[in-house]
C-alpha cells in the first residue's frame, strides 16, 4: 500500500514539473506584426482624433453661434435683418415657383373647335396644339404676369409644352383638353391684350378654336413640386466677375 502511495506521488511530481516547464518554455502563440501595418494604424487613429477634435470645434462654434442668435433675438437690428431675409426668401420663391401664390388675375379655358369643318378644311385647324398654349403664356408674360400654371401645372423657367398625339406635355406630364390657364397680375390688361384685334385669342376665335377669359379677384397656383437638380449650372463668385 506504501509503495503504491509512493509511485502515485513520484507520478504525480512528474507530472506536475513536466507542466511547470512546459508553461516556462511556451509562452504564447508569437503573432508578426509588420511596420507598414503598425504605421497604418497610427496614422488611421492620427486621422480619426483630427476629425474628433474638428466635431467638437464644429459644436463649439454651432452652440456660440446659437447663444449669440438668442441674445440679439429681441434686439431690434436683428429683427430686420431677419425680416429682410425672410422677404428676399419670398421674392426669390416666387420668382422661381418653388412656392404657392394668390392674387388676382384671369381664368383663361381654350378648348377644341365644334364648328363644322369647311370644304377641304383641315382639322387640325380646330384643335388646340403645343403652340398655342405658348403663344397665350407668351401674350400673359407681355402683360406682366407674376405666376401662370396650366391645368394645374406651375410655369417655371424649365417648363416644356410640347404635343404628344391628341394631349399635351407640360412639365413632363400629359393633358388632354379643355386646358385651363390661370395667370396673376393685371386681368384687365391682360383681357384686353389677348382680346385686341390682333391678341392671339382674338385669333383663335377667328379659326374655330373656343377661346374664353375672364378676371377673377383672387386665383391660387400651386408651386412647382418636382426636384430640381443642377448638374452644369454653378454660382459665379465675385472675384470671378471682376477678372
Amino acid at each position: 500500500m506504501k509503495k503504491r502511495l509512493f509511485l502515485v506521488f513520484l507520478v504525480s511530481l512528474f507530472v506536475g514539473a513536466f507542466i511547470v516547464v512546459q508553461m516556462r518554455t511556451n509562452p504564447g502563440q508569437m503573432i508578426y506584426t509588420s511596420r507598414k501595418a503598425i504605421d497604418d494604424y497610427e496614422t488611421m487613429i492620427l486621422s480619426e482624433q483630427k476629425t474628433t477634435e474638428d466635431i467638437r470645434k464644429q459644436i463649439e462654434a454651432a452652440e456660440k453661434l446659437l447663444e449669440e442668435y438668442k441674445t440679439d433675438f429681441d434686439n431690434p437690428e436683428t429683427t430686420i435683418v431677419l425680416d429682410n431675409i425672410t422677404s428676399e426668401h419670398d421674392k426669390f420663391a416666387i420668382i422661381s415657383g418653388a412656392c404657392d401664390v394668390k392674387g388676382p388675375g384671369v381664368v383663361i379655358t381654350v378648348d377644341d373647335g365644334n364648328r363644322d369643318l369647311y370644304f377641304g378644311e383641315d382639322i387640325n385647324n380646330l384643335l388646340v396644339h403645343d403652340l398655342d398654349i405658348l403663344m397665350i403664356i407668351n401674350e400673359l408674360k407681355d402683360c406682366g404676369a407674376e405666376a401662370i400654371s396650366v391645368n394645374g401645372q406651375r410655369i417655371i423657367d424649365s417648363t416644356a409644352i410640347n404635343c404628344s398625339g391628341w394631349t399635351i406635355r407640360i412639365n413632363g406630364r400629359t393633358y388632354a383638353r379643355p386646358f385651363v390657364i390661370e395667370a396673376i397680375g393685371d386681368g384687365k390688361e391682360m383681357v384686353s391684350d389677348l382680346l385686341s384685334p390682333h391678341g392671339y385669342g382674338t385669333s383663335l376665335r377667328e379659326w374655330g378654336v373656343q377661346f374664353s377669359i375672364e378676371t377673377a379677384n383672387e386665383i391660387v397656383i400651386e408651386g412647382y413640386s418636382e426636384e430640381r437638380n443642377f448638374f452644369y449650372a454653378d454660382v459665379v463668385e465675385g472675384d470671378e466677375t471682376e477678372e
